[in-house]
């Protein structure tokens, strides 16, 4: 019993993937199926950008104003998530509340010079100063279903929550 309880466990770890990419780390992989773009590099296609107000009272209602934008001459079909970005809040202490996507999959065209623009209600329930970023995670098709992947995250904006 202990060997079969033993063995679904290396399968289970099996199917997990260790390739984890801090979004303030990304670097460029050319071989294999999945590579990671750099979004420093000169060759870009797309930019990101965050809006949020630099104040605002506690219990009071916001927009978080994400864009992800084709800064290319050509048309892409991309693979995302719905909603395109995921947010991160922190708060003074480092701690995040991150609000994450409902489904995934989702194909869509992005033409030249377009923009995805979302929008996120918030409400904030303390004062404090908080640090707000967004990040886009989406997919071009390559070559011989070669996939590129891209994790773009917006400089981070502070807020401020007052009484």
């Amino acid at each position: 019993m202990k060997n079969l309880v033993f063995i679904l466990f290396l399968a289970l770890m099996g199917c997990q993937s260790a390739d984890l990419v801090p979004a303030n780390n990304i670097t460029n992989t050319e071989p294999g199926p999945s590579a990671v773009v750099d979004t420093d590099a000169d060759h870009d296609f797309f930019s990101v950008k965050l809006s949020l107000p630099e104040q605002v009272k506690v219990n009071e209602s916001f927009t978080i104003e994400a864009e992800l934008k084709n800064t290319s001459t050509q048309t892409f079909e991309i693979l995302t998530g719905k909603p395109v970005f995921y947010y991160v809040i922190r708060d003074n202490a480092g701690n995040s509340d991150p609000i994450l996507r409902t489904d995934i999959g989702v194909v869509r065209p992005l033409d030249q010079n377009a923009a995805v623009l979302e929008k996120h209600p918030y409400r904030f329930k303390s004062p404090g100063v908080y640090e707000v970023s967004a990040v886009a995670e989406f997919s071009l098709q390559g070559e011989d279903d070669n996939n590129q992947v891209y994790k773009m995250e917006t400089e981070p904006k502070q807020i401020e929550v007052i009484e």
